[in-house]
């Protein structure tokens, strides 16, 4: 088993410090983040991953661009929230070579990135991008939009993140608690 090195890590943040530091997608960040947080359902379902993950940290390299970290980082945000003994952490891919190097050593290569340790660094979990149900979802829905005759790329990039948020909504925050919960 993996374990990282504590003493290697640069700059790691609560999850409210991210969002306050974020350059893009931070009001997008936040209301996400509320509506997952204020969800009866997905609480319930995270509920069921409390002795999978209790006494873990999770570790999360990410960046303010990324739509899938925009989506999936509310999930990991709640798990925080309704586990007490849970330590979330997030961190920068672009300020953290030493974590950059392990995530991708361990098959992460794309973010949001997630390792989940266990009370000796060692790496019990790991997790990334998205739900594997998001992947054709998503691509129907850019299929849908760019069918649109005289959309613009900013238009594209609205309704591309509004869709995703309805299947988020309807079934993928869901399957990313799924995914965690098989690890």
């Amino acid at each position: 088993m993996n374990k990282i090195n504590i003493n290697e890590i640069n700059n790691p943040m609560k999850w409210n410090q991210y969002i306050a530091v974020m350059k893009e997608n931070q009001d997008n960040l936040k209301r996400i983040s509320n509506k997952v947080l204020s969800d009866i359902n997905l609480k319930n379902k995270v509920t069921e991953l409390k002795k999978k993950l209790e006494n873990s940290s999770i570790m999360i390299l990410t960046e303010d661009f990324c739509p899938d970290s925009l989506f999936n980082l509310p999930i990991f945000i709640l798990i925080a929230e309704l586990i007490p003994s849970i330590e979330l952490n997030i961190f920068k891919r672009s300020e953290n070579d030493y974590l950059n190097k392990e995530f991708i050593s361990n098959g992460l290569d794309r973010i949001p990135a997630v390792l989940i340790l266990n009370k000796d660094n060692q790496i019990k979990y790991k997790w990334q991008e998205k739900p594997a149900k998001a992947y054709k979802a998503q691509e129907e829905i850019l299929k849908k939009i760019k069918n649109v005759k005289g959309i613009s790329e900013s238009d594209i990039k609205k309704k591309y993140y509004y869709e995703s948020e309805i299947q988020y909504k309807n079934n993928l925050w869901i399957e990313t608690i799924n995914e965690i919960h098989k690890l």
